[in-house]
């Protein structure tokens, strides 16, 4: 695909939906920067800082969003270092309504737009049964599907010999809390997008909504299949 512009895409969806394995398989593909709020956020609260200690009470220990104030001082610093030329995938970025309408005016200002917007559907018994057989290496970072790329009672992680753990927002409480969150905010700002898009346009810039209850391998090629 030849672009004289760079590729700038939004991936939406709940918990578990598997948003960030295909953020990173269209970042690969396009050449992009995978801007992550969720990577960095996790980076920040290992920090033994004061904000870093904060960052991690929130998400770790009450399983909840950060104020979106944080996310977006954030993302703007992360877009920043980002080369002009080269396009980003959105990974989870824009949750809240003041957070895309931010991202709106940081984009315009230096000269970018949105091309497409994906959003991944799930169930929420789905989302649970996911989050709760998925494991983290403390090292690397991977993420492992017990029974599936990780053995019961495997603790060792087989890329890097790290510790395995379950993330403590991965328990049914807190999954359930963010999934009522994901309702509360995000579903508002899908609306608002949409409202945005006049009806008859072509699939670039609209909302795309994708089947996520499928293979990875089909719901990549189910992206791919709408970007022109």
């Amino acid at each position: 695909m030849s672009r004289s512009k760079p590729l700038n895409i939004i991936i939406l969806g709940p918990s578990g939906s598997g948003k960030g394995t295909q953020a990173k398989l269209l970042a690969k593909k396009f050449n992009l920067e995978h801007l992550a709020s969720g990577l960095i956020l996790r980076k920040i609260a290992k920090e033994n800082t004061s904000f870093g200690r904060k960052v991690n009470t929130i998400i770790h220990q009450q399983g909840k969003f950060v104020p979106y104030q944080w996310i977006v001082k954030l993302v703007r610093k992360e877009i920043k270092k980002i080369n002009k030329n080269k396009g980003i995938v959105f990974d989870g970025f824009a949750r809240k309504l003041p957070e895309i309408k931010e991202l709106e005016k940081l984009l315009a200002k230096i000269g970018r737009e949105i091309d497409y917007i994906f959003v991944i559907k799930i169930t929420d018994k789905e989302a649970l049964r996911r989050l709760s057989i998925r494991r983290c290496c403390s090292k690397c970072g991977h993420l492992f599907i017990l029974g599936k790329t990780l053995k019961k009672g495997e603790k060792i992680c087989p890329i890097c010999g790290g510790k395995i753990y379950q993330r403590k927002d991965d328990t049914r409480l807190r999954i359930l809390s963010r999934l009522r969150e994901y309702k509360k905010e995000t579903l508002p700002v899908i609306e608002y997008l949409k409202k945005k898009v006049p009806r008859g346009t072509p699939n670039r810039g609209k909302i795309i909504e994708i089947n996520g209850e499928q293979s990875v391998e089909k719901v990549h090629k189910d992206i791919i299949r709408n970007i022109k």
